[in-house]
């Protein structure tokens, strides 16, 4: 039993690294941040949406595993990895030249193995590295942060917390750049959209891609709003 749960695990993995790498390669041309260069090209046709085709992404023999995923984080996983070539951190924030990129998850994990999915991904000179932290005291070794829905009541102590550290956050929790998080995650429409907080990214010490920014609904520049 143990073996076949094993089993359908690494199928899962699988197939979500197979779903990134297609994405990763076409995505660019079929709506994962494919940045067209005309100016008004709108968000809705550049980031993935909710009701788009997971599994015309899932090759059709791991479509099975595949379902058990929760579609929604399948998505958002993939749009982590997206957000991770179109941000730059200080090269103080890597202990070596090299060192990975980590993406970790704070509170509880909605994503399952989509996380697992990620990690080895490479983004420029980096690999990604993926992570369950449990207390806000673990985030300053993340370089992307997601803010878990289960952290909701305690998120102004959160992002304070982590405001000047050279960290990424996201999240989907409501009113979340309001906040001071740096990219917030909604649905419009069964559309995934996002929010951008650039005064919190600019305290953070990133830089966000302009090609990002023209993807956002709104993009603020203050670095929290309560």
């Amino acid at each position: 039993m143990v073996m076949a749960f094993d089993r359908q695990k690494m199928r899962i993995a699988a197939a979500v690294t197979r779903s990134l790498r297609g994405l990763a390669i076409a995505g660019m041309a079929v709506g994962m941040f494919a940045v067209a260069a005309a100016s008004d090209v709108r968000a809705e046709n550049l980031i993935v949406t909710q009701n788009a085709k997971v599994n015309g992404a899932v090759p059709a023999e791991a479509q099975t595993d595949a379902a058990t995923l929760n579609r929604e984080y399948l998505i958002k996983a993939a749009i982590l990895f997206n957000f991770a070539k179109f941000a730059s951190w200080p090269e103080s924030a890597f202990s070596y030249p090299n060192a990975p990129l980590r993406v970790c998850v704070l509170g509880d994990d909605p994503f399952g193995v989509a996380l697992d999915g990620l990690h080895g991904k490479q983004v420029r000179n980096r690999s990604l590295a993926t992570a369950r932290i449990s207390t806000v005291d673990e985030a300053p070794k993340c370089h992307i942060l997601f803010v878990s829905g289960s952290e909701e009541a305690d998120l102004p102590a959160i992002l304070d917390y982590v405001a000047e550290l050279p960290i990424l956050t996201v999240g989907d929790i409501r009113r979340f750049a309001n906040t001071g998080g740096i990219i917030a995650l909604k649905e419009v429409e069964n559309r995934s959209r996002i929010d951008i907080n650039l005064g919190a990214a600019e305290k953070a010490g990133l830089k966000l891609s302009s090609k990002l920014l023209r993807l956002a609904d709104t993009v603020s520049t203050q670095a929290a709003q309560r």
